[in-house]
């Protein structure tokens, strides 16, 4: 019994394993991704995807545009369930989903979208966040990935992990604001391609409650002229 007990001793007086500061960690997906100068030389963003919900047959399409003075609007259509929208004029948050109409976001809703707006933040992930630090791996994710928890102005915290070789994004784990409560989520990432000078996931893997989408990027374009007007608030 004193044996046992000495070991319990031994095992529980093991030092914890050393984390990495989150600005090294940060710094390493910063060079990973291309690099803070490479991202500088863009000015907008359009992206079109490809979505499959997995187990239920359903398909459908995604198109993302995002502007240099944060503004971001999202365009979903899922075949068989409907549309959703999504935008950021830099002032307004606003959606418009079959199930809640058209709306205006407010507290963490807004937050959530401030965040998701800024612009080039990947080179600079700590700047749209009140508070970055490192963090074990949560329950569930590999033990050896690089965690930091991104903690946003209202509302509650995300671990993000990466692949501590090539330092890029792997899974993030979080919670989704919406009028019915938070959703949990576990947002996976792969596929890395290389375009104009940046790295960027062209496939990603989205569970929130009891869907998982899949996502896969086909086409990407850079520096394009977005009129302002497109990510405004309709009117009601």
């Amino acid at each position: 019994m004193k044996l046992a007990f000495l070991v319990m001793l031994l095992v529980s007086a093991e030092p914890a394993a050393t984390l990495r500061p989150a600005e090294a960690v940060l710094a390493d997906y910063a060079q990973a991704v291309g690099g803070r100068d490479a991202w500088k030389r863009l000015r907008s963003r359009h992206v079109k995807r490809t979505l499959v919900v997995i187990g239920q047959g359903a398909n459908g399409s995604e198109e993302h545009w995002a502007t240099a003075d944060g503004k971001n609007l999202s365009e979903s259509i899922l075949h068989g369930v409907g549309s959703v929208r999504q935008g950021f004029d830099g002032r307004v948050a606003w959606s418009q989903d079959p199930v809640f109409g058209l709306r205006k976001l407010e507290g963490a809703e807004w937050e959530d979208a401030r965040v998701h707006s800024a612009w080039n933040a990947e080179p600079d992930l700590a700047r749209p966040y009140a508070k970055v630090n490192s963090v074990t791996p949560p329950e569930g994710v590999d033990r050896g990935l690089e965690c930091v928890e991104l903690h946003k102005k209202v509302g509650r915290p995300s671990v993000l992990c990466f692949d501590a070789k090539t330092h890029l994004r792997v899974v993030q784990i979080g919670v989704q604001p919406s009028p019915g409560g938070d959703i949990p989520y576990k947002i996976e990432f792969g596929d890395w391609r290389e375009v104009n000078g940046i790295k960027m996931w062209f496939w990603e893997k989205m569970t929130a409650g009891p869907s998982t989408i899949e996502g896969h990027i086909t086409s990407v374009k850079f520096n394009e002229k977005i009129p302002a007007s497109k990510f405004r608030m309709p009117k009601r």
